[in-house]
């Protein structure tokens, strides 16, 4: 008696729609929050008396765009994962 195959079996449109609906939803939220937040950073930096207002701005970059580029990146990373097979 053999045992049964382990691996799941996952459809190529299903691992490319979750591909695609991750990198959509990663790079334009990436690209938000780096922005923000690096553009909070730079202004820290040269204003150093303006710091705790540039903190609290890579704060609310990080606290409202990080859900969605976590969320994005983990939809990538499945996709990825289901294409190598594991």
């Amino acid at each position: 008696m053999s045992l049964p195959d382990a691996k799941p079996k996952y459809s190529i449109a299903g691992t490319a729609a979750l591909l695609v609906v991750g990198l959509m939803v990663l790079v334009p939220s990436g690209l938000c929050t780096g922005f923000f937040g690096g553009g909070a950073i730079i202004g820290a930096i040269l204003d150093p008396n303006e710091a705790s207002e540039s903190l609290s701005t890579f704060v609310m970059a990080l606290i409202i765009g990080g859900p969605f580029v976590a969320g994005g990146g983990v939809m990538v990373w499945q996709a990825v994962k289901r294409m190598r097979g594991r």
